[in-house]
């Protein structure tokens, strides 16, 4: 189910994978060890297609992670190390969504979720706001999430980090569960016992290459037989303990100053425990404990990396890794090939139904049409999830509408009788357009935001690694913050309306300005998503927001004319598309040349989506 080939990649000068092969049967457990930095987690993203190795091939349910990769994602399900749910929708809506995204149909997703919700015992808080969920309701959900849809192949990614005993045991019992159901499983660990447990075979990678391979009792065994630990009294006493244990055993003892403890094999058993007794009694050092057990994973993982699972990637000081022999037997065992894996694919009806079902799926896609039908479709469901923010968060719409009303009675009632003087008229009424405008063009902030915050919460992790059309993660944000401007656009309306701005020249020119402001607000969006994606951190595209939308606003002609700006200043506010744009509602709105307004405004929308929307898809097309 899947087929790993000499996969590279690199990230600059660093490189992660040199060169790593391996395969999976169906319905088996693979568990991938290593310390940090080792490659973990960049195996599982290539396999999961979020990003494209350099070098290699591999393959997951046949098909091709580069060559097949919208095919390949209607058969795995991820669990990323981060919890990828949102936390504004509730546990059922999350597991909802990712149906609908999986293109379920509404009651198949609905099904399903109810379903999840059961099994994964969260019934009671399955209608409460994920944001109230504890650490283990969070990764139950987040695992749930994977598995909507029933994908024959699975990928988790240190799934129980942070979990509390309990917890993670009661994860272990559903993995156990779907194992038993046929479900391929490949997971990274740095929990030992985990991998004991859960796991048919072990890959133990550091550095970016497989140094062992094999059954949990076949790398204890080459590791030998049983292990002496050894605690002593007094860390100052490892060096002379060292050298009193040298003539025990063959191996070097080996030492960690953290602990105070030595561990040495113990071919002879107690007859070996005996003699270590004697040569530190005559050594002079004193015990506190002493341990003789048969090796465990924990062995393996220190003899072969030098150093313990939780530990960084530089192996500790007098540390010796396991001889290169026994590697040498433990590399011994080569993955079958890919004639072999491809003799597992559809082992069990299950995998086979299931695959395909995959591929009828995507050959019905492939027309055009069919593509479009889909992408509006995954637009419709990212759009409703972004909108149910507003409705769980009111608090965010009304901070992103109280400033423009703040802006409303500020210029009215403060600046107002000094430049009703210059525009020969109600000033409120040469106001509201620029009021509208500067609405939405600071409410287009929240599209970069929201994607920063997506990246933040593993939601665009989770995004990509479904069978959706990746553009409707942009489109469903961008259309979203369309629907709130359509709504901010009328509140301001209403609000102006209370201190005496009138609609003087009839209905449809009214529309047109709230259709004028409402798309240059979509896409200043665009702006926004690209500033989102290059930083990746809420704070920072909150931050930068402010830095490109405060001069285009406050230097433009949306609240005083522009010859009472200082000359400096005038020709970068004739320039300023919100002055083209507030020109154009102006018009419509009071009277005066339109025409070439328009066109300008329309010229710049069409321009800043020519620009913005091919850089954002690209941006997001490239992250990793």
């Amino acid at each position: 189910m899947i087929l790993v080939e000499g996969i590279r990649k690199s990230f600059g000068k660093v490189r992660a994978l040199a060169g790593i092969d391996f395969a999976v049967p169906a319905g088996t457990v693979l568990s991938i060890l290593g310390p940090n930095g080792a490659g973990k987690t960049t195996i599982v993203r290539i396999l999961a297609t979020l990003m494209p190795p350099d070098a290699g091939h591999a393959e997951v349910a046949g098909f091709d992670v580069v060559r097949e990769p919208r095919a390949l994602r209607s058969a795995i399900g991820l669990a990323g190390q981060n919890v990828a749910i949102d936390e504004h929708l509730t546990g059922r809506e999350n597991l909802f969504l990712v149906g609908r995204l999986r293109q379920l149909g509404y009651r198949e997703a609905r099904r399903q979720a109810d379903e999840l919700v059961d099994r994964f015992k969260l019934v009671e808080a399955a209608g409460r706001p994920a944001r109230g969920y504890s650490g283990g309701m969070r990764r139950r959900l987040d695992l749930a999430a994977s598995l909507i849809g029933h994908p024959p192949v699975l990928f988790l990614d240190e799934p129980t980090t942070g979990l509390d005993p309990r917890g993670r045991m009661d994860l272990w019992e559903v993995i156990e569960r779907l194992v038993a159901d046929g479900t391929t499983l490949l997971l990274t660990t740095q929990y030992l016992e985990e991998a004991d447990r859960l796991a048919d075979s072990i890959i133990v990678v550091d550095a970016g290459k497989v140094i062992a391979r094999g059954s949990p009792d076949e790398l204890k065994a080459a590791v030998g037989g049983e292990q002496l630990e050894l605690s002593l009294a007094s860390a100052s006493d490892l060096a002379v303990a060292a050298r009193a244990l040298a003539s025990v055993s063959d191996a070097k003892p080996q030492v960690s100053s953290e602990s105070a403890t030595v561990r040495l094999p113990a071919p002879g058993g107690s007859a070996t425990l005996m003699e270590a007794l004697r040569s530190l009694d005559e050594a002079g050092v004193q015990l506190e404990d002493v341990v003789l057990r048969r090796p465990a994973l924990d062995d393996v993982f220190l003899a072969l990396t030098g150093h313990a699972a939780d530990a960084d990637t530089t192996a500790d000081e007098g540390l010796d890794p396991l001889d290169m022999a026994s590697a040498d037997v433990l590399e011994a065992s080569k993955p079958p090939g890919r004639g072999a894996v491809d003799a597992t694919v559809g082992a069990t009806s299950r995998d086979t139904a299931e695959l395909a079902s995959a591929r009828s799926w995507i050959v019905a896609h492939e027309g055009l049409m069919q593509r479009i039908k889909g992408t509006a479709a995954d637009t419709r469901v990212v759009m409703w999830r972004n909108l149910l923010r507003y409705v769980r968060l009111p608090n965010l719409l009304v901070f992103t509408t109280v400033q423009p009303v703040m802006f409303v009675l500020l210029f009215d009632f403060v600046f107002g009788g000094v430049i009703k003087l210059v525009v020969h008229g109600p000033y409120i009424d040469y106001l509201m357009p620029g009021i509208f405008l500067q609405a939405v063009v600071f409410g287009s902030t929240q599209t970069g935001i929201g994607l920063a915050e997506d990246f933040s919460h593993g939601m665009v992790d989770r995004f990509r690694s479904l069978p959706m059309a990746r553009v409707a993660v942009l489109t469903g944000r961008t259309m979203a913050d369309t629907v709130r401007n359509i709504f901010v656009v009328l509140l301001m309306t209403g609000v102006g309306a209370l201190v005496g701005f009138r609609i003087e020249r009839g209905v449809l020119p009214a529309i047109l300005v709230v259709i004028m402001a409402v798309v240059f607000g979509m896409a200043f969006s665009w702006i926004s998503a690209v500033i989102g994606l290059i930083t990746q951190d809420v704070e920072a595209a909150q931050a930068a927001g402010f830095i490109w939308i405060l001069p285009l606003t406050f230097a433009s002609s949306a609240f005083v004319p522009i010859n009472t700006m200082p000359g400096w200043l005038q020709a970068f506010s004739k320039a300023d598309p919100v002055t083209v744009v507030v020109g154009a509602m102006r018009g419509l709105l009071l009277g005066g040349p339109v025409a070439t307004h328009l066109y300008e405004s329309v010229a710049w929308v069409v321009g800043i989506l020519v620009v913005c929307v091919p850089v954002t898809l690209r941006l997001y097309r490239r992250l990793s």
